[in-house]
């Protein structure tokens, strides 16, 4: 009788005390938020898990749809790899059919330079072909929605959204060189041979850079306007405003250089027929892209694989509209409630995706006990690495994270490896507030050292 009251009472005991542990952990947080600014007018979603048996740890306006900005990324990535495969490969292909013209097959492949587009047309060239009587593009991989649903507009000369086609080339960006010059002003110049013309009123001598570039796509598609002030000479990336015509402008240089012969200038978007020879392909691995997504947040390499794994499972010609559909069977035979968020593209950035940080945490876990979870999630950033270059020193081996941050939004999503020998799935969706980003991410960084030190 008394070893079963002490053993009644040894449990009583340790469930106290988990309870007041968990209470204080609580207590901590709720502290933190107290005490910042944030609570006043912006709203904080949080939900933290227990990765292997998934209980709650931690939830502030759980159920909250907001916006999941770049954390997106982690599931449209991990859908897409799982649906291409880690083997699969961008291709773009060359073709050459009976009548003598010459087919390029688009990949839409957003490692795709213009240095191995002339490496190609100089194998074209030793394999004999110097002479084609029309060429064609393939261009149907992907929907010529060079934008996605709830982008903004005003986002066009943004180096971070540049647009998405069948036709990346170079990053879909080109680069602008600024140096000084005479009565302490700034000469740009533009580091490509693609036609575009800069208009600089900047000059030097601010203690911090002010840029304003602007474009008007309606009126002068390649004129840049860049106005401001700079403290030293700095290189900046704006969107090619065309992919299709900066393509095309390689492609003629290409052939130039190579002295290769197209009877007519007229190009036309034509599917490759079946009778049609492979003469020659550019290659490069999806591997590349995962890395450069979970890490640095590319948004043209998310969104790209978004789209593919969407046409690749449907046979179709991927769209984002595909790619929400895929999403929600994908997380919903994973036994999730895909009916209650809103995806409408793959990297994040449309104003109209809506999650719940339950949601998110949940499928985490969901992740988290795939067969290739450690494959991923050896590609997520880390203390030191991409967006999380000068956050969380200390932690660098027990977190694993991805950003997210668009205007008056920050979130962080992944996993952290605590002290109490628990992996968590730690969401934070912070919207709405006036402080800046920097500010934010420091309350974020608090967060997720109270869980590291459970």
């Amino acid at each position: 009788m008394k070893n079963l009251l002490k053993l009644l009472f040894s449990i009583v005991f340790i469930t106290a005390f988990a309870g007041c542990s968990s209470a204080i952990e609580t207590g901590k947080i709720d502290n933190l938020i107290k005490k910042s600014s944030l609570v006043e007018t912006a709203t904080i979603s949080i939900s933290i898990r227990n990765a292997e048996n998934n209980n709650i740890v931690y939830e502030r306006e759980q159920k909250k749809l907001l916006h999941p900005a770049s954390t997106t990324k982690i599931f449209t990535t991990y859908m897409a790899l799982d649906t291409l495969g880690y083997d699969y490969k961008f291709k773009t292909q060359f073709y050459k059919d009976s009548e003598n013209n010459l087919y390029i097959k688009l990949g839409a492949d957003p490692m795709l330079t213009s240095s191995q587009l002339k490496q190609a047309f100089q194998k074209i060239k030793e394999s004999g072909n110097a002479s084609f009587k029309n060429l064609y593009f393939d261009d149907s991989i992907i929907d010529k929605k060079e934008f996605s649903t709830g982008w903004m507009w005003d986002d066009d000369v943004n180096p971070y959204t540049p647009k998405i086609s069948s036709y990346n080339l170079d990053g879909n960006v080109f680069r602008i060189n600024m140096s000084k010059s005479k009565n302490n002003m700034i000469s740009a110049s533009v580091k490509t041979s693609y036609p575009v013309s800069v208009i600089s009123s900047i000059m030097t001598g601010a203690k911090k850079d002010y840029l304003e570039i602007n474009r008007y796509n309606w009126n002068s598609p390649e004129v840049v306007e860049i106005y401001g002030v700079v403290t030293v000479p700095k290189t900046i990336t704006v969107p090619i405003s065309s992919m299709r015509r900066y393509f095309i402008h390689n492609v003629e240089k290409a052939l130039e250089e190579n002295k290769i012969n197209i009877s007519s200038t007229l190009y036309a978007s034509k599917l490759v027929p079946d009778n049609a020879s492979l003469i020659t392909e550019i290659s490069n691995p999806i591997t590349r892209t995962i890395p450069t997504i979970l890490q640095n947040s590319n948004n043209l390499m998310s969104e790209t694989i978004f789209k593919l794994a969407a046409g690749k499972k449907y046979n179709a010609t991927g769209t984002d509209e595909l790619g929400e559909l895929l999403f929600k069977e994908f997380y919903k035979e994973k036994g999730l409630n895909t009916d209650s968020i809103i995806i409408k593209d793959g990297c994040g950035i449309s104003r109209k995706n809506l999650f719940y940080a339950d949601w998110i945490s949940e499928a985490l876990n969901k992740l988290y006990k795939t067969e290739n979870f450690e494959r991923f999630k050896d590609n997520m950033a880390q203390s030191g690495d991409g967006t999380l270059a000068k956050r969380l020193y200390d932690l660098r081996g027990d977190v694993w994270l991805k950003t997210g941050s668009l205007s008056n939004i920050s979130t962080l999503a992944g996993y952290v490896n605590s002290q109490d020998g628990n992996t968590y799935s730690v969401v934070i969706l912070i919207q709405n507030f006036k402080e800046n980003h920097p500010e934010i991410k420091a309350f974020e960084d608090e967060i997720i050292k109270l869980i590291y030190s459970r």
